[in-house]
């Protein structure tokens, strides 16, 4: 398997080019692409085979090390082979890592998802996606307590029905609930050590394997809205489904964890959320407006990726032809200014198109990186420009020739 995580060390840049090729499928897969929506869709009438198909993608992005931890995980929990626990590395390499900041809550682990390289260590690092662990007790205290109380109660049910465990004293309760966090932390550090591992597999389907499901689900978090639109369908559940207190406790729980991903990934703003549950449920309502009460929003101008289909306006492969004429005689990187006000000008671009978008969008196009620094400070000197003037230099004056010449051409074939 390719590891496209250590072939691209910047995440930033891993995730530009990413969203470019996503942006880039999608012109050319609309049909399939919309065919998975109404998968999704579909999902509020019962079929969940959609859910099916994304769960077992997940799976198999899952660390082989993962899969044996949460296998250990299920049989201790059941009380299978507890005896001998202590001998098995239940987290493979990491299982000393996570033992050792368990016992010592002042430890904290650092991973870096550029790489999957996790680290001990002593207070948070920058750079590093840093965990640390809580004792049981400070979980517990920690827990909303509408959560808490569901917890007790369904815990004292199933202590009711287990021989003898009704005799126990409310210390002892609440040192089992106490216990339940402990292996909830277990469950935390060890997800968390596996992101990296996990995120190798999964760019490595969508990079390299472009396997259409990875594609379907990327394009439609990050750029469709999709996590809202999930909290949607929540609420459409919620409606229509008879619903017990555990399931109202789930699903405002996954809407919460929805909130904050998307904001916390740029896919949705505090404004989107707000529209999104203007008709939901109360308690769907309430959930989103107390987790966005948390969240600060995140300031200044959205970085937009595009790909060229997506802002060209006409006959997209004629015009597409011509640029690639346009790029093989002018080699330059100031030309690109140019090249973007002649599509403007000749309506095959929009003018509120950002310069940075297009430049993004023809380098993924030609598969070559320009300079953008000269590019896009000539295009804002020349956007409001009409170029006529005559006491226009000579750099004004070559820009004047390429552009009317281009202008025409695209005004003529696209």
């Amino acid at each position: 398997m390719i590891n496209f995580i250590e072939r691209i060390k910047s995440y930033f840049k891993r995730k530009d080019t990413a969203d470019m090729a996503i942006r880039a499928w999608k012109s050319a897969n609309e049909e399939a692409y919309v065919n998975f929506c109404k998968r999704i869709d579909a999902v509020a009438k019962g079929n969940i085979s959609v859910m099916m198909d994304m769960y077992q993608m997940m799976r198999d992005c899952t660390p082989p090390e993962a899969l044996i931890m949460y296998n250990w995980l299920s049989d201790f929990v059941n009380g299978k082979g507890v005896s001998g626990v202590e001998n098995q590395q239940w987290a493979g390499q990491y299982t000393e890592t996570i033992a050792q900041c368990i016992t010592n809550k002042r430890l904290w682990i650092g991973i870096d998802v550029k790489t999957g390289m996790v680290e001990l260590l002593t207070s948070p690092k920058s750079g590093l996606l840093m965990v640390h662990s809580e004792t049981p007790v400070e979980i517990w205290n920690r827990l909303p307590q509408e959560l808490k109380s569901y917890l007790s109660e369904q815990l004292d049910k199933l202590m009711r029905n287990s021989k003898g465990c009704y005799l126990l004293s409310k210390l002892e309760r609440k040192m089992v609930y106490q216990f339940l966090t402990y292996i909830s932390q277990i469950i935390f550090l060890s997800y968390a050590v596996f992101i990296g591992g996990f995120m190798t597999n999964l760019y490595d389907r969508v990079m390299e394997k472009k396997e259409d499901l990875a594609y379907y689900m990327y394009h439609f978090v990050v750029f469709d809205h999709g996590l809202s639109r999930m909290a949607k369908l929540l609420n459409h559940l919620l409606n229509s489904e008879e619903v017990d207190h555990g399931d109202i406790l789930l699903i405002k729980s996954c809407v919460t964890l929805l909130v904050n991903r998307s904001i916390e990934m740029g896919a949705e703003t505090k404004a989107d959320w707000e529209n999104t549950v203007e008709r939901c449920n109360p308690e769907i309502w309430k959930e989103v407006m107390f987790a966005l009460r948390k969240i600060k929003g995140k300031r200044g101008n959205k970085k937009v990726i595009q790909s060229l289909d997506d802002i060209l306006v006409g006959d997209k492969e004629r015009i597409k032809q011509g640029i690639l004429l346009f790029l093989e005689e002018n080699t330059e990187d100031i030309n690109l200014a140019y090249l973007l006000k002649s599509l403007v000008k000749s309506d095959k671009i929009k003018a509120s198109t950002r310069y940075m978008t297009f430049h993004r969008a023809i380098e993924q196009f030609s598969q070559r990186h320009y300079g953008h620094d000269i590019p896009q400070k000539r295009y804002g000197e020349i956007k409001e420009l009409t170029l006529n003037g005559s006491q226009m230099g000579n750099s004004y004056t070559k820009a004047k020739r390429i552009i009317d010449r281009w202008t025409d051409y695209f005004a003529n074939n696209g």
